[in-house]
């Protein structure tokens, strides 16, 4: 390997001498942004009903999928706001394909994030689970989701 790739290496193998998160710190993280998408799900059913006349013919459990798919959206475009910055901006990328223990501290940083859209995702989910279709499926992604991200960011191993 070429020199600078030695050192995209060097650098990403000494972000990973950093403790893990706190159990208790991502937990916290984690339930402030759960209460952001569920507050972002009511703003998104508020203007929804005001701008929308299709959205005021639909049944509540309609109303509820059409604003889960708006914060599903908003969580979308930012996850790929977050992965093209880190695949532009972090030099030890390729450093992952070779290491399953490697991470990028910049996802690191968004676990709370992620993990808030995927509790307050499923919440809608669980409450919905006769109406809407799918969510056997939407359900097992997010709690694979959830149970690996969690690992990862607390120390428990996992490719971020």
């Amino acid at each position: 390997p070429s020199e600078r790739a030695r050192r995209a290496r060097a650098s990403l193998r000494a972000s990973l001498l950093k403790m893990p998160r706190l159990h208790s710190e991502l937990a916290r993280e984690t339930i402030a942004y759960t209460t952001a998408f569920l507050v972002l799900h009511v703003v998104c059913r508020t203007l929804s009903h005001y701008a929308s006349p299709t959205f005021r013919r639909c049944s509540p459990s309609d109303k509820a999928y059409w604003a889960a798919s708006m914060v599903s959206t908003v969580n979308a475009v930012a996850v790929a706001a977050v992965a093209i910055q880190v695949f532009v901006t972090e030099p030890g990328l390729t450093a992952l394909a070779d290491d399953l223990h490697a991470s990028v501290p910049e996802l690191e940083s968004w676990g709370g994030f992620f993990l808030g859209y995927f509790v307050a995702d499923q919440l809608g989910n669980a409450y919905w689970w006769r109406e809407w279709s799918g969510v056997e499926a939407t359900t097992v992604h997010h709690v694979i989701g959830m149970v690996a991200y969690w690992r990862g960011l607390t120390g428990g191993g996992l490719h971020l």
